[in-house]
Protein backbone atom coordinates (compact mmCIF):
# COMPACT_ATOMS: atom_id res chain seq x y z
CA UNK A 1 0.00 0.00 0.00
CA UNK A 2 1.40 3.51 -0.89
CA UNK A 3 2.05 5.80 1.82
CA UNK A 4 0.13 8.10 0.43
CA UNK A 5 -2.59 6.29 -1.10
CA UNK A 6 -5.10 6.67 1.89
CA UNK A 7 -5.61 10.30 2.72
CA UNK A 8 -5.30 10.69 6.56
CA UNK A 9 -7.94 13.04 7.91
CA UNK A 10 -5.88 15.50 9.43
CA UNK A 11 -3.39 16.36 6.49
CA UNK A 12 -4.07 19.93 5.13
CA UNK A 13 -5.51 19.78 1.58
CA UNK A 14 -2.06 21.38 0.10
CA UNK A 15 -0.27 19.13 2.31
CA UNK A 16 -1.56 16.02 0.82
CA UNK A 17 -1.49 17.38 -2.57
CA UNK A 18 2.61 17.47 -2.67
CA UNK A 19 2.88 14.21 -1.10
CA UNK A 20 0.54 12.60 -3.83
CA UNK A 21 2.82 14.58 -6.77
CA UNK A 22 5.98 13.09 -4.73
CA UNK A 23 5.14 9.67 -4.94
CA UNK A 24 6.70 8.94 -8.11
CA UNK A 25 9.59 10.44 -7.15
CA UNK A 26 10.17 8.77 -4.37
CA UNK A 27 9.98 5.45 -5.69
CA UNK A 28 12.28 5.89 -8.49
CA UNK A 29 15.02 7.71 -5.92
CA UNK A 30 14.43 4.67 -3.64
CA UNK A 31 15.26 2.63 -6.55
CA UNK A 32 18.39 4.50 -7.64
CA UNK A 33 19.16 4.47 -3.77
CA UNK A 34 18.98 0.56 -3.59
CA UNK A 35 20.79 0.00 -6.93
CA UNK A 36 23.80 2.36 -5.35
CA UNK A 37 24.31 0.59 -2.36
CA UNK A 38 24.16 -2.76 -4.17
CA UNK A 39 26.68 -1.66 -6.50
CA UNK A 40 28.78 -0.33 -3.47
CA UNK A 41 28.39 -3.52 -1.80
CA UNK A 42 30.08 -5.81 -4.94
CA UNK A 43 33.04 -3.61 -6.21
CA UNK A 44 34.12 -3.51 -2.64
CA UNK A 45 33.79 -7.84 -2.12
CA UNK A 46 35.42 -7.57 -5.77
CA UNK A 47 38.09 -5.50 -4.27
CA UNK A 48 38.16 -7.59 -1.63
CA UNK A 49 38.58 -10.65 -3.45
CA UNK A 50 41.32 -8.94 -5.78
CA UNK A 51 43.33 -7.62 -2.90
CA UNK A 52 43.32 -11.18 -1.36
CA UNK A 53 44.40 -13.00 -4.58
CA UNK A 54 47.40 -10.77 -4.91
CA UNK A 55 48.06 -10.87 -1.11
CA UNK A 56 48.06 -14.93 -1.79
CA UNK A 57 50.26 -14.24 -4.98
CA UNK A 58 48.97 -17.78 -6.31
CA UNK A 59 49.79 -19.49 -3.58
CA UNK A 60 47.90 -22.66 -1.38
CA UNK A 61 47.20 -21.83 1.89
CA UNK A 62 47.37 -24.81 4.61
CA UNK A 63 44.22 -25.12 4.84
CA UNK A 64 44.18 -25.21 0.73
CA UNK A 65 46.65 -27.35 0.97
CA UNK A 66 44.58 -29.76 3.72
CA UNK A 67 41.49 -29.69 0.86
CA UNK A 68 43.32 -30.51 -2.08
CA UNK A 69 45.44 -33.23 -0.13
CA UNK A 70 42.26 -34.55 0.85
CA UNK A 71 40.33 -34.35 -2.60
CA UNK A 72 43.33 -35.76 -4.86
CA UNK A 73 44.54 -38.09 -2.04
CA UNK A 74 46.78 -38.11 1.23
CA UNK A 75 49.47 -35.66 1.65
CA UNK A 76 51.87 -36.43 -1.05
CA UNK A 77 53.33 -34.21 -3.42
CA UNK A 78 51.45 -34.30 -6.33
CA UNK A 79 51.43 -32.24 -10.08
CA UNK A 80 47.79 -31.28 -10.93
CA UNK A 81 48.66 -29.60 -14.18
CA UNK A 82 51.46 -29.29 -17.19
CA UNK A 83 50.96 -27.41 -20.00
CA UNK A 84 51.97 -25.13 -22.57
CA UNK A 85 49.17 -22.53 -23.64
CA UNK A 86 50.23 -24.08 -27.72
CA UNK A 87 51.28 -27.15 -28.93
CA UNK A 88 53.54 -25.43 -31.24
CA UNK A 89 55.42 -21.62 -31.97
CA UNK A 90 57.24 -20.06 -34.45
CA UNK A 91 60.37 -19.36 -33.61
CA UNK A 92 59.92 -15.35 -33.05
CA UNK A 93 57.09 -16.00 -30.90
CA UNK A 94 56.62 -16.69 -27.06
CA UNK A 95 54.02 -18.46 -25.30
CA UNK A 96 52.83 -19.53 -21.04
CA UNK A 97 53.60 -22.80 -19.51
CA UNK A 98 51.10 -23.35 -16.97
CA UNK A 99 51.15 -25.74 -14.00
CA UNK A 100 49.36 -26.79 -10.89
CA UNK A 101 50.98 -28.09 -7.74
CA UNK A 102 49.61 -29.67 -4.47
CA UNK A 103 51.58 -30.33 -1.32
CA UNK A 104 54.80 -29.34 -2.85
CA UNK A 105 57.60 -27.05 -0.84
CA UNK A 106 59.83 -26.51 -3.83
CA UNK A 107 59.24 -26.62 -8.12
CA UNK A 108 61.49 -25.96 -10.92
CA UNK A 109 61.07 -26.58 -14.52
CA UNK A 110 63.97 -27.16 -16.88
CA UNK A 111 65.32 -25.85 -18.98
CA UNK A 112 65.26 -23.04 -16.25
CA UNK A 113 61.54 -21.06 -16.30
CA UNK A 114 61.59 -17.37 -14.18
CA UNK A 115 58.52 -16.86 -11.84
CA UNK A 116 58.25 -20.67 -11.01
CA UNK A 117 57.11 -21.32 -7.32
CA UNK A 118 53.91 -24.05 -5.92
CA UNK A 119 50.57 -22.73 -6.76
CA UNK A 120 47.45 -24.03 -7.43
CA UNK A 121 47.10 -22.32 -10.86
CA UNK A 122 50.14 -20.68 -12.07
CA UNK A 123 51.46 -19.98 -16.04
CA UNK A 124 54.82 -18.10 -16.45
CA UNK A 125 56.35 -16.85 -20.42
CA UNK A 126 59.02 -18.62 -22.77
CA UNK A 127 60.21 -17.88 -25.60
CA UNK A 128 62.55 -21.20 -27.01
CA UNK A 129 63.69 -20.69 -30.21
CA UNK A 130 64.19 -24.26 -31.03
CA UNK A 131 62.01 -27.68 -30.25
CA UNK A 132 62.43 -27.87 -26.20
CA UNK A 133 61.09 -30.45 -23.44
CA UNK A 134 60.36 -29.07 -20.23
CA UNK A 135 60.49 -31.34 -17.56
CA UNK A 136 58.58 -30.19 -14.50
CA UNK A 137 60.02 -31.30 -10.65
CA UNK A 138 57.97 -30.93 -7.75
CA UNK A 139 59.11 -31.86 -4.14
CA UNK A 140 57.23 -32.55 -1.05
CA UNK A 141 58.23 -31.53 2.71
CA UNK A 142 59.32 -35.24 3.02
CA UNK A 143 61.57 -35.19 0.44
CA UNK A 144 59.68 -37.21 -2.32
CA UNK A 145 59.26 -35.98 -5.81
CA UNK A 146 56.24 -35.97 -8.84
CA UNK A 147 57.88 -34.79 -12.18
CA UNK A 148 56.10 -34.16 -15.48
CA UNK A 149 57.31 -33.08 -19.35
CA UNK A 150 56.24 -32.29 -22.50
CA UNK A 151 57.85 -31.05 -26.02
CA UNK A 152 57.40 -27.66 -27.05
CA UNK A 153 58.25 -27.62 -30.94
CA UNK A 154 58.68 -24.74 -32.67
CA UNK A 155 58.37 -24.17 -36.27
CA UNK A 156 61.32 -21.92 -38.59
CA UNK A 157 59.58 -18.61 -39.24
CA UNK A 158 60.30 -18.91 -43.17
CA UNK A 159 58.47 -16.09 -43.94
CA UNK A 160 60.21 -13.27 -41.43
CA UNK A 161 63.51 -14.66 -41.94
CA UNK A 162 66.58 -12.81 -42.98
CA UNK A 163 67.23 -13.72 -47.11
CA UNK A 164 68.64 -12.41 -49.98
CA UNK A 165 67.07 -11.97 -53.26
CA UNK A 166 69.70 -10.53 -55.76
CA UNK A 167 73.37 -10.89 -55.71
CA UNK A 168 74.71 -10.44 -59.12
CA UNK A 169 77.20 -8.39 -61.68
CA UNK A 170 75.17 -5.72 -63.22
CA UNK A 171 77.86 -3.89 -64.81
CA UNK A 172 81.20 -4.83 -66.07
CA UNK A 173 83.61 -1.97 -67.92
CA UNK A 174 87.31 -1.89 -68.62
CA UNK A 175 89.21 0.82 -68.72
CA UNK A 176 92.86 1.02 -69.28
CA UNK A 177 93.42 -2.41 -68.61
CA UNK A 178 91.83 -3.05 -65.65
CA UNK A 179 88.39 -5.25 -64.97
CA UNK A 180 85.63 -2.66 -63.37
CA UNK A 181 82.43 -4.94 -61.71
CA UNK A 182 79.75 -3.22 -60.38
CA UNK A 183 78.01 -5.62 -57.67
CA UNK A 184 74.58 -5.20 -57.12
CA UNK A 185 72.48 -6.66 -53.98
CA UNK A 186 69.11 -7.10 -52.04
CA UNK A 187 67.86 -8.33 -49.32
CA UNK A 188 64.95 -8.49 -46.76
CA UNK A 189 64.01 -8.85 -42.93
CA UNK A 190 67.85 -8.03 -42.00
CA UNK A 191 69.83 -4.83 -40.97
CA UNK A 192 73.61 -5.90 -40.74
CA UNK A 193 75.31 -6.73 -44.05
CA UNK A 194 79.01 -8.31 -44.33
CA UNK A 195 80.93 -9.59 -47.42
CA UNK A 196 84.29 -11.67 -47.96
CA UNK A 197 86.57 -10.92 -48.61
CA UNK A 198 86.44 -7.23 -46.84
CA UNK A 199 85.59 -4.85 -49.99
CA UNK A 200 84.10 -2.96 -47.21
CA UNK A 201 83.57 -2.83 -43.33
CA UNK A 202 80.33 -4.52 -41.71
CA UNK A 203 77.08 -2.15 -42.63
CA UNK A 204 74.55 -1.57 -39.37
CA UNK A 205 71.06 -0.35 -40.15
CA UNK A 206 71.59 -1.16 -44.27
CA UNK A 207 69.07 -0.02 -46.73
CA UNK A 208 67.45 -3.57 -48.37
CA UNK A 209 69.75 -2.64 -51.64
CA UNK A 210 73.03 -1.85 -52.52
CA UNK A 211 75.92 -1.39 -55.00
CA UNK A 212 79.59 -1.43 -55.12
CA UNK A 213 82.61 -1.63 -57.22
CA UNK A 214 85.55 -4.16 -57.16
CA UNK A 215 88.51 -4.66 -59.74
CA UNK A 216 90.01 -7.76 -58.87
CA UNK A 217 93.18 -8.94 -60.77
CA UNK A 218 91.97 -12.67 -60.74
CA UNK A 219 88.64 -14.47 -60.49
CA UNK A 220 87.21 -14.18 -57.23
CA UNK A 221 84.42 -15.38 -54.90
CA UNK A 222 82.51 -13.26 -52.73
CA UNK A 223 80.15 -14.34 -50.07
CA UNK A 224 77.76 -11.66 -49.04
CA UNK A 225 76.08 -12.36 -45.66
CA UNK A 226 73.22 -10.62 -43.74
CA UNK A 227 71.75 -10.86 -40.13
CA UNK A 228 68.80 -9.68 -38.80
CA UNK A 229 68.88 -8.19 -35.02
CA UNK A 230 68.04 -11.62 -33.12
CA UNK A 231 71.62 -13.05 -34.69
CA UNK A 232 69.80 -15.37 -37.63
CA UNK A 233 71.87 -15.27 -40.94
CA UNK A 234 71.42 -15.84 -44.36
CA UNK A 235 74.49 -16.00 -47.09
CA UNK A 236 74.86 -16.32 -50.57
CA UNK A 237 77.95 -16.69 -53.02
CA UNK A 238 78.96 -14.80 -56.34
CA UNK A 239 81.58 -15.54 -58.79
CA UNK A 240 83.28 -12.93 -60.38
CA UNK A 241 85.10 -14.25 -63.48
CA UNK A 242 88.20 -11.85 -64.69
CA UNK A 243 88.91 -12.43 -67.89
CA UNK A 244 92.32 -13.97 -69.34
CA UNK A 245 94.42 -10.93 -71.12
Amino acid sequence: MSLVSRRPRWYPALVWQLLKRAEIPLRVGAAITVAYLGYVLLARYTSDRRWAARQNNGQLSAEQNAKFAATYGGSAVKILQFYAREGSITDDQSTVICYGVVNAKSVRIEPAVAGVYPALNRCVDVSPQHDTKYTMTAEGSDGHTATAEFTLAVRPDLENRPRITSFEVVKHSLESGKHYFTIGFAFQNARTVMIDPPVFSTIEDSAPFGQWVVTPETSTTYTLTVMDKKGRKASRQLRVEVPQR
